[in-house]
């Protein structure tokens, strides 16, 4: 009985410790997808930020001609 209540110890103690693991790998990759999301999102509206740039300033271009 009481090496049954070891193995069920030790049963009980690896299950959480890989739970744990498992976890902390999941939060690794769900904070990595996060920053490349944002990295992706930074980039796209630094583009058009420029696009809209380049269309003012022909638009002020325009505007001097006439």
């Amino acid at each position: 009985m009481n090496s049954m209540l070891k193995y069920l110890i030790i049963i009980t103690l690896m299950y959480y410790f890989l739970k744990g693991i498992i976890y902390l790998l999941l939060w690794h990759t769900t904070k990595k997808v996060q920053e490349r999301a944002l990295e992706a999102k930074a980039k796209e509206k630094a583009k058009q930020d420029l696009k809209r740039q380049i269309w003012e300033d022909e638009e002020e271009d325009g505007n001097n001609r006439w």
